[in-house]
């Protein structure tokens, strides 16, 4: 019985370690394309680099944050120039806790059908 116990308590010493070891507030998160409609969930002090790729005319406009927990730092263009479109980098940091959705319209496309922005949300630890 207590070999059983000190198994147990040696698993819930190291789950705790494991689930306890998280983003100290220094890492730098990737997202794209790809990752809009996600929560993402970060630490304060986290850098948040979104790289988007335009296929077609038009390009990604300035970036809306739905609060301070978030902020944006600045938007360049992400390597080499591409054919089909431009890359673009925006870059934000989590200063707070709290939860930020950032929606990052189309502009400048073809005449039609709404052009889908790209939207993630936030949660700041």
């Amino acid at each position: 019985m207590s070999d059983r116990i000190a198994f147990l308590w040696a698993l819930v010493a190291g789950l705790s370690m494991t689930l306890g070891c998280s983003s100290s507030g220094n890492e730098t998160i990737s997202l794209g394309n790809a990752d809009t409609g996600r929560t993402v969930v970060v630490a304060a002090g986290d850098k948040i680099e979104v790289t988007l790729q335009t296929i077609g005319p038009g390009q990604y406009g300035n970036p809306i944050v739905s609060s301070a927990s978030v902020v944006f730092l600045g938007e360049s263009s992400a390597g080499a120039p591409n054919p089909a479109g431009p890359t673009q980098l925006y870059r934000f940091e989590a200063v707070a806790a709290g939860r930020a959705d950032i929606t990052i319209p189309r502009t400048g496309g073809p005449p039609g059908p709404a052009i889908p922005v790209f939207a993630v949300t936030l949660v700041v630890r």
